[in-house]
Protein backbone atom coordinates (compact mmCIF):
# COMPACT_ATOMS: atom_id res chain seq x y z
CA UNK A 1 0.00 0.00 0.00
CA UNK A 2 2.84 2.41 0.74
CA UNK A 3 4.21 1.81 -2.76
CA UNK A 4 0.82 2.55 -4.34
CA UNK A 5 0.45 5.78 -2.34
CA UNK A 6 3.97 6.87 -3.32
CA UNK A 7 3.31 6.28 -7.03
CA UNK A 8 -0.02 8.13 -6.77
CA UNK A 9 1.72 11.09 -5.14
CA UNK A 10 4.36 11.20 -7.88
CA UNK A 11 1.67 11.13 -10.58
CA UNK A 12 -0.22 13.97 -8.85
CA UNK A 13 2.90 16.12 -8.66
CA UNK A 14 3.67 15.44 -12.32
CA UNK A 15 0.15 16.38 -13.39
CA UNK A 16 0.21 19.60 -11.37
CA UNK A 17 3.64 20.49 -12.72
CA UNK A 18 2.49 19.92 -16.30
CA UNK A 19 -0.63 22.00 -15.68
CA UNK A 20 1.35 24.91 -14.23
CA UNK A 21 3.87 24.72 -17.05
CA UNK A 22 1.11 24.79 -19.65
CA UNK A 23 -0.57 27.78 -17.98
CA UNK A 24 2.76 29.61 -17.82
CA UNK A 25 3.51 28.92 -21.48
CA UNK A 26 0.11 30.30 -22.50
CA UNK A 27 0.59 33.59 -20.64
CA UNK A 28 2.22 36.58 -22.37
CA UNK A 29 5.62 37.43 -20.89
CA UNK A 30 6.56 40.78 -19.40
CA UNK A 31 8.39 41.90 -22.53
CA UNK A 32 5.19 41.49 -24.53
CA UNK A 33 3.14 43.26 -21.86
CA UNK A 34 5.64 46.14 -21.74
CA UNK A 35 5.50 46.44 -25.54
CA UNK A 36 1.71 46.68 -25.36
CA UNK A 37 2.01 49.44 -22.76
CA UNK A 38 4.47 51.39 -24.93
CA UNK A 39 2.12 51.10 -27.92
CA UNK A 40 -0.77 52.41 -25.80
CA UNK A 41 1.45 55.27 -24.59
CA UNK A 42 2.41 56.22 -28.17
CA UNK A 43 -1.25 56.24 -29.18
CA UNK A 44 -2.16 58.40 -26.17
CA UNK A 45 0.68 60.83 -26.87
CA UNK A 46 -0.83 61.42 -30.31
CA UNK A 47 -4.38 61.81 -28.98
CA UNK A 48 -6.64 64.66 -30.03
CA UNK A 49 -9.38 66.22 -27.87
CA UNK A 50 -11.88 64.01 -29.72
CA UNK A 51 -10.26 60.70 -28.73
CA UNK A 52 -8.37 61.79 -25.61
CA UNK A 53 -10.61 59.97 -23.12
CA UNK A 54 -10.71 56.72 -25.11
CA UNK A 55 -6.93 56.52 -25.61
CA UNK A 56 -6.25 57.65 -22.04
CA UNK A 57 -8.40 54.85 -20.63
CA UNK A 58 -6.71 52.34 -22.95
CA UNK A 59 -3.30 53.51 -21.70
CA UNK A 60 -4.43 53.20 -18.07
CA UNK A 61 -5.71 49.67 -18.76
CA UNK A 62 -2.38 48.70 -20.31
CA UNK A 63 -0.49 50.09 -17.32
CA UNK A 64 -2.75 48.21 -14.90
CA UNK A 65 -2.28 45.00 -16.90
CA UNK A 66 1.48 45.43 -16.67
CA UNK A 67 1.25 45.96 -12.91
CA UNK A 68 -0.94 42.86 -12.50
CA UNK A 69 1.31 40.70 -14.66
CA UNK A 70 4.81 41.98 -14.00
CA UNK A 71 4.54 43.96 -10.79
CA UNK A 72 5.48 47.56 -10.01
CA UNK A 73 8.25 47.43 -7.37
CA UNK A 74 8.80 51.17 -6.93
CA UNK A 75 5.34 52.38 -7.96
CA UNK A 76 6.30 54.17 -11.19
CA UNK A 77 3.45 52.66 -13.20
CA UNK A 78 0.87 53.40 -10.51
CA UNK A 79 2.11 57.00 -10.37
CA UNK A 80 1.38 57.39 -14.10
CA UNK A 81 -2.12 55.98 -13.59
CA UNK A 82 -2.69 58.44 -10.75
CA UNK A 83 -1.48 61.37 -12.88
CA UNK A 84 -3.88 60.43 -15.69
CA UNK A 85 -6.81 60.85 -13.31
CA UNK A 86 -10.27 60.21 -14.74
CA UNK A 87 -9.10 60.90 -18.33
CA UNK A 88 -11.44 63.83 -18.89
CA UNK A 89 -10.39 67.16 -20.39
CA UNK A 90 -11.54 69.92 -18.08
CA UNK A 91 -10.77 72.77 -20.44
CA UNK A 92 -9.64 73.58 -23.96
CA UNK A 93 -6.68 75.96 -23.69
CA UNK A 94 -4.88 77.48 -26.65
CA UNK A 95 -1.83 75.24 -26.24
CA UNK A 96 -1.33 72.50 -23.67
CA UNK A 97 1.58 70.09 -23.38
CA UNK A 98 3.12 67.77 -20.82
CA UNK A 99 6.80 68.55 -20.25
CA UNK A 100 8.24 65.44 -18.63
CA UNK A 101 5.50 64.93 -16.03
CA UNK A 102 4.47 68.60 -15.72
CA UNK A 103 1.36 69.75 -17.58
CA UNK A 104 1.86 73.25 -19.03
CA UNK A 105 -0.96 75.48 -20.24
CA UNK A 106 -0.40 78.41 -22.59
CA UNK A 107 -3.37 80.69 -23.26
CA UNK A 108 -2.31 84.17 -22.16
CA UNK A 109 -1.32 87.12 -24.34
CA UNK A 110 -1.85 85.34 -27.64
CA UNK A 111 -0.25 87.22 -30.54
CA UNK A 112 -0.66 86.40 -34.22
CA UNK A 113 1.57 88.20 -36.70
CA UNK A 114 0.73 87.74 -40.39
CA UNK A 115 3.43 88.19 -43.03
CA UNK A 116 1.90 87.51 -46.43
CA UNK A 117 0.32 84.06 -46.02
CA UNK A 118 2.56 83.14 -43.07
CA UNK A 119 1.18 83.30 -39.53
CA UNK A 120 3.57 83.68 -36.61
CA UNK A 121 1.86 82.58 -33.38
CA UNK A 122 3.07 83.13 -29.84
CA UNK A 123 1.20 82.38 -26.62
CA UNK A 124 2.34 82.63 -23.00
CA UNK A 125 2.03 80.41 -19.94
CA UNK A 126 -0.87 81.21 -17.62
CA UNK A 127 1.21 80.89 -14.44
CA UNK A 128 4.80 81.70 -15.41
CA UNK A 129 4.39 84.60 -17.81
CA UNK A 130 7.98 84.32 -19.07
CA UNK A 131 7.33 80.87 -20.59
CA UNK A 132 5.81 80.70 -24.06
CA UNK A 133 5.21 78.59 -27.16
CA UNK A 134 5.95 79.91 -30.65
CA UNK A 135 5.40 78.42 -34.10
CA UNK A 136 4.82 79.48 -37.71
CA UNK A 137 2.29 78.13 -40.18
CA UNK A 138 1.13 78.94 -43.70
CA UNK A 139 -2.53 79.89 -44.12
CA UNK A 140 -4.57 76.75 -44.84
CA UNK A 141 -1.69 74.28 -44.35
CA UNK A 142 -2.74 71.03 -42.66
CA UNK A 143 -1.36 67.56 -42.06
CA UNK A 144 1.99 66.34 -40.73
CA UNK A 145 4.71 68.93 -40.15
CA UNK A 146 2.45 71.78 -41.26
CA UNK A 147 3.87 74.17 -38.69
CA UNK A 148 7.54 75.12 -38.53
CA UNK A 149 10.08 76.91 -36.34
CA UNK A 150 8.51 75.49 -33.17
CA UNK A 151 10.02 76.91 -30.01
CA UNK A 152 9.03 76.37 -26.40
CA UNK A 153 10.64 78.75 -23.89
CA UNK A 154 10.93 77.36 -20.36
CA UNK A 155 12.75 78.91 -17.41
CA UNK A 156 14.93 81.23 -19.53
CA UNK A 157 15.86 78.52 -22.08
CA UNK A 158 14.59 77.94 -25.61
CA UNK A 159 13.91 74.40 -26.86
CA UNK A 160 13.47 73.28 -30.46
CA UNK A 161 12.57 69.87 -31.97
CA UNK A 162 15.52 67.48 -31.73
CA UNK A 163 16.83 66.57 -35.22
CA UNK A 164 16.11 63.01 -36.37
CA UNK A 165 19.83 62.31 -36.84
CA UNK A 166 20.29 63.13 -33.15
CA UNK A 167 17.57 60.77 -31.96
CA UNK A 168 14.62 63.10 -32.43
CA UNK A 169 11.07 61.80 -32.88
CA UNK A 170 9.23 65.08 -33.44
CA UNK A 171 5.69 64.54 -34.71
CA UNK A 172 3.00 67.11 -35.43
CA UNK A 173 -0.34 67.15 -37.19
CA UNK A 174 -2.62 70.09 -37.99
CA UNK A 175 -6.24 69.09 -38.60
CA UNK A 176 -7.88 72.54 -38.86
CA UNK A 177 -6.32 75.69 -40.28
CA UNK A 178 -8.63 78.44 -41.50
CA UNK A 179 -9.10 82.15 -41.00
CA UNK A 180 -10.49 81.71 -37.48
CA UNK A 181 -9.10 78.49 -35.98
CA UNK A 182 -5.99 76.31 -35.85
CA UNK A 183 -6.24 72.87 -34.28
CA UNK A 184 -3.64 70.12 -34.04
CA UNK A 185 -1.37 67.91 -31.98
CA UNK A 186 2.35 67.47 -31.41
CA UNK A 187 4.84 65.51 -29.33
CA UNK A 188 8.50 64.52 -29.29
CA UNK A 189 11.92 65.43 -27.95
CA UNK A 190 13.15 69.02 -27.87
CA UNK A 191 16.68 70.26 -27.25
CA UNK A 192 18.10 73.53 -25.98
CA UNK A 193 20.61 74.88 -28.54
CA UNK A 194 22.48 76.72 -25.79
CA UNK A 195 22.67 74.13 -22.99
CA UNK A 196 22.17 70.91 -24.95
CA UNK A 197 19.53 69.77 -22.46
CA UNK A 198 16.76 67.52 -23.77
CA UNK A 199 13.09 67.44 -22.77
CA UNK A 200 10.25 65.10 -23.70
CA UNK A 201 7.02 66.76 -24.79
CA UNK A 202 3.88 64.60 -24.80
CA UNK A 203 0.15 65.14 -25.33
CA UNK A 204 0.70 68.45 -27.08
CA UNK A 205 -2.55 70.02 -28.22
CA UNK A 206 -3.18 73.25 -30.14
CA UNK A 207 -6.59 74.91 -30.21
CA UNK A 208 -6.10 78.54 -31.19
CA UNK A 209 -8.92 80.92 -32.04
CA UNK A 210 -7.57 83.77 -34.15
Amino acid sequence: MKTVKLISSILLVAILSFSCSSDSDSQPNCDEISAQTLAAEDAFNAATPANHTELCNAYKAALQNQINTCGDPVGDLQAIIDDLGDCTLTSTPSVTVTVGTLVKTFESNLTVTTVGTLKKIKVYDNVNDSDFVYFEIQQGATGANAFTNFNIHLISSDYNPTPVNEGGNWTSNITVNNTTNITGTFYGYVTSPTTGADLSLTQGSITVSL
